[in-house]
């Protein structure tokens, strides 16, 4: 065999995979994104008398007023955003190198300081010194109902319906349902060292002094708003706090009494688990997250150009959206999603994002959306770890199991996706 035919034979076995990679990529054309965010890390939104009663030790201070988010937030969204502006441009959505136009990328954001300045810090990342404006709701004094319709006064819930859905969801009834989380009760109340706090010395020696004793749970149900009082509306807002300082980089964190990524998952499943049922029982869900699939959908589909109430332009290559924990919560429980992410211990993490896709099959034209959820991981945040295509942040895929029609890739067409929105919606909540 000659020397120049051992030389092509050698070739093709070495090239021949590369060539069915490149062939694989450029099966399918990435159109539109819309990222669905929860903003960055923030201050604590509240600080109640009830939060030092339950300790003996004091909490930290943080260096912004209540609710607002942290200049370290604000760092570790810009970088998320820069990551975007990596992965984008690898996909050939945006140019990496020059500014987008206002067809290309557009920024939504609650009016809430810490989403409005989410927007602006994923943009100092994604489109650095360009003129891209971040749209929200002028008027600060009412609740935008893109991001929460019920507390807008756009629809109402079904209180007997919503509060029998909740607690058929927590297994019949919150007894029940606390009992299973009692080990990560436990562990929280070894945190607090609960038994040496104001609380649980007012308890007498005659109680058995434990959180979900001291703190009977109640939930509350009204037209407007859906609360779970008592030891679970603590431990669910005690044990994000704690997050929320690891993440900020704080030195003493839960008073140094936090150990280990098992203890963090013990610790937060109480803040997942009091979310499931407030905001991921599909009653309360679907209603919440209407208008927010209504966008999602507009942006995704849309042919012609549309105009929103943020003066805003559809379709572009990117929007996105800066929101709040409860909205993530309440996409999972429209769509149905199970959202469980390796090395986080929180389901909305601050920063995570929803991310919908729509892909274009060049053979035969046709339309497909996936959709997965982007996050960094606790460490990652505490590390505040830099990003790129070769170190990214954690990612799922998220299959929508009620798609009719998805292709090998396990995307759903963008006819079907449309559809699924459709079932899930409550049209009262939509956004008139």
């Amino acid at each position: 065999m000659s020397t120049l035919i051992i030389r092509l034979l050698f070739l093709t076995i070495i090239l021949a995979p590369v060539s069915l990679r490149a062939d694989e990529q450029s099966g399918m054309q990435l159109e539109r994104v819309v990222i669905v965010s929860r903003h960055g890390v923030r201050a604590p939104t509240k600080f109640t008398p009830l939060m030092q009663q339950v300790t003996p030790d004091r909490w930290p201070q943080w260096d912004v007023p209540l609710g607002w988010l942290t200049p370290r937030g604000g760092a570790l969204i810009t970088e998320l955003g820069r990551y975007q502006r990596l992965r984008l441009a690898d996909k050939g959505l945006l140019d990496n190198k020059t500014c987008p136009t206002a067809g290309q990328v557009a920024v939504i954001a609650d009016s809430d300081q810490r989403t409005r300045k989410t927007g602006e810090a994923f943009l100092a990342g994604l489109a650095p010194e360009c003129k891209v404006q971040v749209h929200y709701q002028q008027d600060k004094s009412k609740s935008d109902p893109l991001f929460n319709p019920i507390k807008a006064g756009q629809c109402s819930l079904n209180t007997s319906q919503v509060k029998e859905a909740i607690l058929t969801r927590a297994g019949g009834s919150l007894d029940e349902y606390t009992r299973h989380y009692q080990p990560a009760f436990q562990a929280l109340e070894r945190v607090l060292n609960f038994s040496q706090s104001e609380k649980c010395q007012a308890a007498g020696q005659s109680a058995q002094c434990t959180l979900t004793d001291v703190l009977p749970a109640e939930l509350k149900v009204s037209p407007e708003n859906i609360s779970l009082s008592g030891s679970w509306g603590l431990a669910s807002t005690l044990t994000e706090i704690f997050l929320l300082q690891q993440a900020q980089g704080m030195s003493q964190v839960a008073w140094g009494r936090i150990h280990g990524d098992k203890e963090w998952r013990t610790l937060l499943s109480l803040h997942n688990a009091q979310f499931d049922l407030l905001q991921k029982t599909p009653e309360v869900a679907r209603s919440r997250a209407t208008p927010l699939l209504d966008l999602i959908r507009t942006a995704l589909v849309t042919q012609g150009s549309t105009e929103n109430k943020y003066a805003i332009q559809l379709p572009v290559s990117l929007l996105f959206i800066a929101g709040h924990d409860t909205n993530l919560a309440n996409i999972s429980g429209a769509l149905g999603f199970n959202v469980s992410l390796p090395g986080q211990p929180d389901n909305t993490p601050p920063g995570g994002e929803f991310v919908f896709e729509r892909w274009k099959r060049v053979s035969d034209h046709s339309d497909w959306v996936q959709v997965s959820f982007m996050y960094q991981t606790l460490q990652e945040m505490r590390d505040m770890q830099p990003l790129s295509l070769q170190s990214p942040p954690g990612k799922i895929v998220l299959p929508l199991a009620a798609c009719d029609e998805k292709n090998t890739q396990g995307m759903c067409s963008l006819k079907n996706f449309s559809a699924l929105i459709d079932s899930v919606r409550v049209s009262e909540c939509a956004e008139k």
